[in-house]
């Protein structure tokens, strides 16, 4: 497409009344200064698709912690195993020291669940064990950090199930007698560490399960004049919850919507009626998320990370157990892959840039450069796709290049538009275009990043860029999948010359 640019020169002010426009000035077949014909196109640029795995996966104090085993046909078998630091809760008002003979009940993991990728319908069964020491706050952790000590000799609980299709009754109308009650999913699990036998109805019949370390806890540090976070430290230096052997029915995300807590269930037998003998209290100390889901500073939460492990075995992606291998989309039925959690990634080259290069030394200048990532229909029944992409720099190796800001290495992220490519303040980002007469895709805008790319301003070109769903300083974790359409996944430049 060719149009022509111009300039209204100032006119008389006879003509100015007399004139509905400016008019430009080959209409008028007159040469005006800075009337030079500028040609506009666009080009599609094919691209080496494949994929790739990045090595780690950022998971300390993500807005979710992960825990499961899951195994399906395209990334093997993946299991999730959280480790978390533990807190005292913010108010004293049910410590049992309070009360004057206060009796342990039962003792609960409590945990707010938002996602299971897998099934809910089969029981969770986990396995949880005490830390031998809290997770050390100038260390790092990441999805392949080696598993922080555990007392394994003498676990919390072993193989403890719990439903993931609970629901409550809540009141939807009250101008009813009763009001009437609906059923809602209660996405919660109570993992029982400490129970004792319940012999009246309705709780039985719920027979004991008895627990020395909380009986303890409970008998002596809970009951004394105050807890603070050094005797809790003393009793329970952390958790670490994993999934039981031979459990593989799915992976659950814990996120900022629930706190998580260990809490103490008992009732006072010192009260002075039996109606308020039979009255259930609780304390709680806490993990997770705490402070952050209450929007408080994620600083403020007590450290957690979640280790991921990932068996490609026997999966047409099990040369990625090499991460300086990649996989051609056309070995996997035209697909490429991207996975938060895991690490895949869709590794894209440029081809057929000379070209281009040569006309930006001559003076051409890109318009709008995008990367167009189509994704498969009705690819996705496991997984959700992630709501956005980025772009890394990467070298032949998959390696992610760094550069150093302010006397500090960090990744190579492809800037937004408008941003010094040479930054790390402003990623790029597409989110997903999910119309629902249409194929779902991501549009990559990458404009200032290609005009800085073929006049080689970028401090070294990269071999490739990766297409991931999360920088490795995201603060989100899941395990969101997209199946792309690798054969259409294309770059397209809108550039000018004069």
């Amino acid at each position: 497409m060719n149009w022509l640019t111009s300039r209204c020169a100032p006119l008389a002010a006879l003509a100015a009344l007399t004139l509905a426009g400016c008019d430009k000035g080959t209409d008028l077949n007159v040469d005006l200064p800075d009337t030079t014909a500028i040609s506009t196109q666009y080009q599609d640029f094919s691209l080496d698709v494949a994929t790739v795995r990045l090595s780690p996966v950022q998971t300390l104090k993500t807005d979710h912690y992960l825990v499961g085993r899951l195994a399906d046909n395209i990334a093997g078998t993946t299991e999730a195993r959280a480790y978390l630091n533990v807190v005292v809760g913010s108010s004293n008002d049910s410590l049992p020291s309070k009360f004057t003979a206060p009796i342990l009940d039962s003792v609960a993991i409590v945990m707010g669940f938002d996602k299971v990728n897998g099934s809910s319908s089969t029981p969770v069964r986990f396995d949880v064990f005490s830390l031998q020491a809290p997770l050390d706050e100038r260390q790092g952790y990441n999805s392949t950090s080696p598993a922080p000590a555990t007392n394994t000799s003498t676990p919390l609980g072993r193989n403890i199930a719990s439903r993931l299709d609970r629901t409550v009754q809540i009141v939807t109308d009250t101008s009813t007698t009763p009001d009437t009650k609906t059923a809602v999913a209660d996405p919660t699990i109570r993992l029982v560490m400490q129970r004792t036998a319940a012999v009246v109805a309705p709780f039985t019949p719920a027979p004991a399960v008895p627990s020395p370390f909380f009986e303890r806890i409970f008998n002596t540090a809970l009951r004394g004049s105050s807890f603070t976070q050094a005797q809790l430290d003393a009793e329970l230096k952390g958790v670490a919850l994993e999934p039981s052997a031979g459990y593989s029915s799915s992976i659950l995300s814990f996120g900022r919507s629930y706190n998580a807590r260990l809490a103490f269930f008992f009732h006072n037998n010192g009260a002075s009626t039996p109606a308020l003998q039979r009255k259930w209290h609780s304390y709680s100390v806490f993990f997770g998320p705490v402070f952050s889901g209450g929007n408080g500073n994620t600083s403020n939460d007590p450290r957690y990370f979640t280790q991921i492990k990932n068996d490609l075995t026997s999966t047409p992606l099990s040369p990625l157990s090499d991460v300086t291998k990649a996989v051609p989309y056309d070995l996997l039925n035209g697909a490429s892959y991207l996975q938060e959690g895991t690490g895949l990634g869709t590794r894209v080259t440029f081809k057929g840039l000379e070209q281009l290069q040569q006309l930006a030394a001559a003076g051409l200048t890109i318009n709008r450069a995008e990367i167009r990532v189509p994704v498969k229909p009705f690819s996705n029944a496991l997984f959700s796709n992630p709501s956005l992409i980025y772009a890394v720099e990467v070298d032949a190796n998959n390696s992610v290049l760094k550069r150093t800001i302010n006397f500090l290495p960090v990744d190579r992220v492809v800037q937004a538009d408008g941003t010094d490519p040479l930054t790390n303040n402003r990623p790029a980002t597409a989110g997903l275009q999910d119309v629902a007469s249409t194929q779902p895709f991501y549009n990559l805008l990458i404009t200032s990043y290609l005009q800085a790319y073929l006049t080689n301003k970028l401090d070294g070109n990269p071999a490739s860029l990766v297409l991931v769903p999360n920088t490795r300083f995201s603060s989100s974790l899941s395990l969101n999948r997209a199946a792309l359409d690798a054969a259409q996944v294309s770059l397209r430049v809108y550039y000018s010359k004069r």
